[in-house]
């Protein structure tokens, strides 16, 4: 079964070895799994959906409509690409930003 790791992490704008590295993997495994010549191990399943923000079934193919789930556009998406680069020390900080703005 060929999962749709090529289709998300292009949405995502990230190269294999940028994926790899994320999930703690080498280049090499993520063009194999995109080509279908292997497949990750459950563990890497599971970071893959959290790296992608996509849950197992989605990973796997299943099809959801427009209003079950939403994909960020224009500047939305622009600004979650932002968050997504920053370290944790800056989304931390962005966070308590955040939470003064709602005060």
């Amino acid at each position: 079964m060929k999962l749709k790791i090529k289709e998300f992490r292009e949405e995502l704008q990230l190269t294999q070895k940028e994926l790899a590295e994320k999930i703690g993997n080498v280049q090499r495994n993520v063009s194999n799994w995109e080509s279908g010549a292997s497949e990750p191990d459950c563990e890497t399943i599971l970071k893959l959906a959290e790296v992608f923000d996509v849950s197992i079934d989605e990973l796997f193919g299943k099809e959801y409509s427009a209003t079950e789930r939403q994909y960020p556009v224009g500047l939305d998406y622009a600004i979650l690409k932002s968050i997504r680069e920053l370290t944790e020390t800056q989304k931390f900080a962005l966070m308590q930003f955040l939470k003064e703005m709602h005060g």
